[in-house]
This record gives C-alpha cells, structure tokens and sequence, in this order.
C-alpha cells in the first residue's frame, strides 16, 4: 500500500499541472520561499497505529493537508479538484472544518485530514 504523504504529493502536482495551485512544500515554506497563493502544504502528523497481541498490527499513516487561497470560490473549486483525486486514490479523507479566513494572512485556509 502506498504512504499517504506519496499520494498527496501526486494530487500536488495535479493541482499545479491543472494550474489550480501555484505551489506546495512538506510543513512550511521558508520565508525566502515566498510563493504565491493559492498554495498547498502537508504533513505526517502522530500515527494511529493498532494493536493486536501486544504488538503494532497496523502502522497509522495520517497526513494533514492545507490548502491556502485568496478567495472561497477560488479555494472551492481547488477543493473539487483535490476531492475528486483523492477519491480516484481511493484515499480517506475528512474536511475538518469550514473553510478558514486567516485575517492576519488575508486568505482562506481549509484543512483535511488523511
């Protein structure tokens, strides 16, 4: 089975050849990376493994992933279009809440856990 972070990084660049995002990077770009919006990022977050018999059954293999937009119906349709290859990826994903103004940014944030 593939990692997580794999297959988000295939829907990344996605999003950039359908000209959707301009950019993404694993956690954070560095502030000489200055990038324009809409961009992405993602990142491996604590594993929820499971057990059986005293030991790990499953590894858990969660990954956040963040998208950043200027405006709703921009990030709207970013949101389809990564919604729709999550689901050709046969990927579980939640939406974890609302779509965000960061008003100290001046952009929209949406986050989805995987």
């Amino acid at each position: 089975m593939r990692k997580k972070d794999e297959i988000i990084k295939e829907v990344c660049e996605a999003l950039i050849t359908k000209e959707l995002i301009t950019a993404y990077e694993y956690d954070h770009f560095k502030q000489s990376q200055a990038v324009d919006l809409p961009f992405a990022v993602y990142r491996r977050v604590a594993a929820d493994n499971f057990s059986a018999d005293g030991v790990v059954y499953h590894h858990g293999d969660n990954v956040d992933f963040e998208i950043y937009a200027s405006d709703p119906d921009e990030m709207a349709d970013i949101m389809a279009a990564a919604e729709e290859l999550l689901d050709a990826a046969e990927v579980f994903y939640n939406l974890t809440a609302d779509t965000a103004y960061i008003e100290s940014e001046d952009f929209y944030e949406s986050l989805y856990e995987i």
